[in-house]
């Protein structure tokens, strides 16, 4: 056991007797082909190493979609071991593909382990950065297709009733074309005078006004006013004015209108032409109706299409009206007819530079957050407003709302509050990086029962990018001298989003920094104690003046922490790594204080401040 363990790269490097323990802890787990080892959603209550055979990990896609296969997995690969870390439901399901052989190693042994281990925390860290790449890349696919495929289906439909249209429109043209030709040519037998012909041409321009621009008026009236008419053509012997009274109403025909007519044709001439009349009039209603049929069609295959290619689109000027109403125009179909949307726009919007499809993705998530928010019946309001050089959206829905104790959450890749199969906890994430990384805005939620508002901040003009660095290779770091510096000058560190859990950065960071003599202020409204100190609420309620402020919350919290470091006065702003907001330490350094991101704070103190002989 102890030779197979070394084999594994999580434990290759560790010592014989910390591999001697693990292998006597370790308990061995047998299961069948198409057995599940776990489900997705199941509490993560043990880690595994494959001895022998293979497993398919999968997850569940939208509803109704297929099983997104992550990965095989076979000897030597360990899994199950990020529900432990982060004590949370699994994230995926493991399904036997062979016979397997398993290692089982349970929260308790995992910890220990961690902590006794640094080659295997090192080597954990590596496997889960790796994996959780390649599982955020493979699902972002998924839910991007499953959602095209939602909104495909819906079209399907969307676009079948305008198909319709014109298929009925020009088989109705086609049998109209018949009659209107014997009337015409009834017409002209009656051999019509110079003035008559002009007036016909008068005529048909009002059919065609009137067809393109019917009048508004109520079936009760309609009704009236059609037997008014029929009643004024039966006195001047017209045989068929039942049929062409109709005609009449949409021309917004009265008395007058008829008199005039009567003293312009012959009886004959008069039938004719009210016959004409009303067919001109029903050809160029069919043809109205074929072209606003046809150009429903097109605007819902550009707007389809624009969502579909959302990789290859580039930068462009972009009207967010017109992006949002694409999106309403997609998802149409998918907003059940208790819903009302409620539009409010600023007028003269300005254009702003980015990413049209992309975009239009970010508002077909939240507009979908909002609309299985409400459940059936209920508002939402969707408000554009230009704001001193950025254009902010806001969705408003009167849905139950968004529980307060996960808010903070829920931009976090994979969190979730439906039911397996029915998200991946995708949506939001992919709309954060969006307007965060790509576009250099904001996005934020409000909620409490009855109304929760997602707020999107963008600016008007996107920041210049050469497009050879990355986002965290742009960033400005500190060199090894000056850090070096900075941690010979400081004494009072206040570690905001401090952890009590011995296993997590934002403990056992903080606690290595006290171990090597710098004081430290916990900074955790949630606790009253940790590392043996009183834990601060706030920046603000700590005594003493603070050297540096390290930070353990997310990138999106970053600003508000800033701006509570500036007015406690602290030097340094210490961002963990995975966290940059560069809006915010450009806000702090322009208030003179020194900023470090994406950087750990332990790991350098020990690359270039640690005795060599600890």
């Amino acid at each position: 056991m102890k030779e197979f363990l070394r084999k594994v790269p999580l434990f290759s490097d560790m010592p014989d007797s910390d591999l001697e323990s693990l292998a006597n802890i370790t308990v061995a787990v047998d299961i069948q082909a198409g057995e599940i080892l776990f489900s997705e959603g199941d509490a993560g209550d043990s880690a595994y190493v494959i001895e022998k055979g293979q497993l398919e990990i999968t997850k569940q896609s939208e509803k109704g979609g297929e099983d997104v296969l992550l990965a095989v997995v076979g000897p030597g690969d360990v899994i199950g071991e990020m529900a432990l870390l982060d004590e949370a439901p699994r994230m995926a399901s493991a399904i036997a593909k062979t016979d397997v052989r398993l290692l089982s190693i349970s929260q308790e042994q995992l910890d220990e382990l961690l902590n006794s281990s640094p080659s295997a925390t090192r080597a954990l860290l590596y496997t889960i950065t790796n994996r959780w790449r390649e599982t955020e890349g493979l699902l972002m696919q998924s839910e991007k297709m499953a959602q095209l495929g939602t909104l495909t289906a819906g079209m399907a439909h969307e676009l079948n009733n305008p198909a319709s249209a014109v298929r009925r429109g020009a088989a109705q043209i086609n049998e109209m074309y018949s009659i209107f030709e014997e009337i015409h040519y009834s017409i002209n037998r009656t051999n019509p005078s110079r003035a008559q012909i002009d007036e016909m041409f008068i005529l048909d321009e009002q059919a065609k006004k009137y067809a393109n621009n019917p009048i508004k008026i109520n079936s009760l009236d309609r009704s009236d006013r059609e037997y008014t008419l029929e009643t004024i053509l039966e006195k001047h012997n017209i045989g068929n004015a039942w049929e062409v009274a109709p005609a009449l109403v949409n021309l917004d025909a009265d008395e007058k209108y008829i008199d005039e007519m009567v003293q312009n044709y012959s009886p004959s001439g008069l039938e004719k032409t009210l016959e004409w009349l009303g067919s001109t009039y029903n050809i160029y209603s069919l043809l109205e109706e074929i072209s606003q049929a046809a150009r429903h069609i097109s605007n819902v295959v550009v707007a389809l299409k624009t969502y579909a290619y959302q990789e290859s689109t580039p930068q462009q000027n972009i009207n967010i009206q017109t992006s949002l109403e694409e999106t309403f125009l997609l998802m149409e179909n998918v907003i059940p007819a208790r819903i009302s949307i409620t539009k409010v726009f600023d007028p003269d919007l300005p254009t702003i530079q980015g990413y049209q499809s992309e975009l239009g993705q970010v508002w077909a998530n939240i507009l979908k957050n909002a609309i299985d928010a409400i459940e059936g019946e209920g508002n939402v309001i969707v408000r554009i407003k230009h704001v001193s050089g950025t254009i902010v959206v806001k969705f408003e829905d009167d849905g139950a709302g968004i529980p307060e104790d996960i808010q903070s959450n829920i931009f976090d890749p994979f969190f979730t509050t439906k039911a397996p199969g029915e998200g991946v906890g995708l949506g939001l994430s992919i709309s954060y990086n969006i307007i965060k990384q790509k576009h250099g805005g904001e996005i934020t939620v409000v909620s409490e029962p009855g109304k929760t508002i997602f707020s999107v901040t963008l600016p008007v003009k996107l920041a210049e990018d050469d497009g050879t660095k990355t986002p965290t290779e742009a960033i400005k770091r500190s060199g090894d001298k000056t850090i070096t510096n900075l941690f010979s000058s400081i004494h009072n560190i206040a570690v905001v989003g401090i952890s009590s859990r011995e296993n997590r950065p934002a403990n056992f960071v903080p606690a290595y920094l006290k171990k090597h003599g710098y004081t430290i202020f916990p900074i955790n409204p949630s606790l009253e104690t940790v590392l043996g100190q009183k834990a601060y609420p706030s920046l603000q309620s700590v005594p003493e003046p603070i050297d540096v402020v390290e930070i353990f919350r997310r990138s999106e919290e970053v600003p508000q922490i800033v701006d509570d470091a500036i007015e406690v006065g602290a030097k340094i702003i210490w961002m963990q790594e995975g966290i940059i907001n560069e809006p915010a330490a450009a806000k702090a350094r322009a208030a003179g204080i020194t900023v470090i991101m994406d950087s750990c704070m332990r790991k350098q103190h020990m690359r270039l401040v640690k005795d060599e002989g600890e």
